[in-house]
């Protein structure tokens, strides 16, 4: 490496001073050039963009914001429509066939709510029972599950509400 700059070294001293004035001016632009174009530039077109896509990003959620009282109110307009068909109990109970929960007793409060007492059933058919409601936007209000001494059995009462 030495060699190499040394060689360089004599190199520059045997040009003529003009040769080597217009050889250190030719060095500096060329240096310019490539600070400019090689690191400025992209550099400068990097936050551009970086900018521009923030600023997308927050007309978006001004936008997305801006429509959500337009709609929750189609959400509260259409009510069950989207989901299942039927009273409360009906669907609950469909429900309840499906993942093979026993209902042993039920006690509506109001039109929208009710009260479930389950006496006997695996916690495996309950708890994806309890996902497909939740899916079908039911308020679980209250839940209590009680182990029974059969394993894996368990008793349960909740309060759901549409």
């Amino acid at each position: 490496m030495k060699q190499t700059i040394e060689q360089w070294r004599q190199k520059w001293t045997a040009l003529p001073a003009n040769d080597q004035r217009a050889l250190g001016m030719l060095i500096l632009f060329l240096g310019a050039l490539f600070i400019v174009f090689g690191l400025f530039k992209p550099a400068q077109s990097f936050f551009d963009s970086a900018r521009t896509d923030a600023e997308n990003a927050r007309q978006l959620v001004d936008w997305i914001e801006k429509q959500r009282p337009q709609l929750e109110r189609i959400q509260r307009n259409s009510g069950g429509q989207s989901q299942a068909q039927g009273t409360l109990l009906q669907r609950v109970t469909a429900a309840a066939n499906n993942h093979k929960v026993t209902i042993k007793r039920f006690e509506p409060e109001g039109s929208g709510r009710i009260r479930l007492w389950i006496d006997e059933a695996r916690y495996q058919d309950l708890q994806p029972w309890l996902n497909t409601l939740l899916q079908q936007r039911f308020i679980i209000r209250s839940v209590s599950v009680d182990a029974l001494a059969e394993e894996g059995m368990v008793s349960a009462r909740l309060t759901l509400e549409r």
